[in-house]
């Protein structure tokens, strides 16, 4: 199994020594007793979905999209839980109440998020002025040395990573009360693995 380092709750790392959350947890809890589990040791979000697409992880934890191809993975349905993607800024030198302020501004995603067009309330994305970060750690380090003015990330991920890294002095960061998006946040099978025959028998029952 593996999942994201920066992902709370659902699947984070603490001081880069081993993957856990609630996403793990809840793998532990579905699958038979006998059931021998290993979790790969933490890696780069992008890298972990390559060896889930290529087999050499047969169980991720925390896929936030839907849109991969299905030849990669197979989606164990419902999804875990849902994850708000929000607006993140400096408080202190910008006030924002609405996506239409961000038109004039710099902004920056994250390179492993998928592109959209639309927010999930219909606002045009296309008329946003954005560059990639690599990280929401990334991405808050260029919003602090002003080289973007805000920047869209997970809010679980986002916050935790501000939380870790910086204080409210070094970096007021501030958050627009829309959201961007709501997306699903799923534990996916590789359809390169050998374990993709015990889908049936542990989804949960309704």
């Amino acid at each position: 199994m593996g999942g994201s380092p920066d992902a709370p709750p659902i699947s984070y790392a603490i001081h880069e020594d081993k993957l856990r959350g609630i996403g793990f947890d809840f793998v532990r809890q579905v699958l038979p007793a006998h059931t021998q589990i290993e979790i790969t040791k933490p890696m780069p979000w992008l890298r972990a979905i390559q060896w889930a697409r290529d087999g050499h992880i047969d169980m991720l934890v925390g896929l936030q999209s839907a849109d991969y191809p299905r030849e990669w993975f197979t989606y164990l349905e419902p999804a875990l839980t849902t994850s708000a993607h929000s607006v993140f800024y400096r408080r202190k030198e910008t006030s924002l109440t609405s996506m239409a302020e961000l038109i004039p501004l710099r902004g920056a995603t994250l390179r492993s998020e998928k592109s959209a067009t639309q927010s999930h309330t219909g606002f045009d994305l296309t008329q946003l002025t954005l560059t990639t970060a690599d990280s929401v750690e990334k991405a808050l380090k260029m919003l602090s040395m002003k080289r973007i003015d805000y920047f869209i990330a997970p809010q679980w991920q986002a916050i935790s990573s501000w939380l870790n890294l910086y204080s409210a002095q070094a970096l007021p960061l501030a958050m627009l009360p829309e959201p961007v998006h709501i997306n699903p946040v799923y534990l996916v099978l590789s359809n390169q693995s050998a374990c993709l025959p015990i889908n049936q028998s542990w989804k949960p029952q309704s």
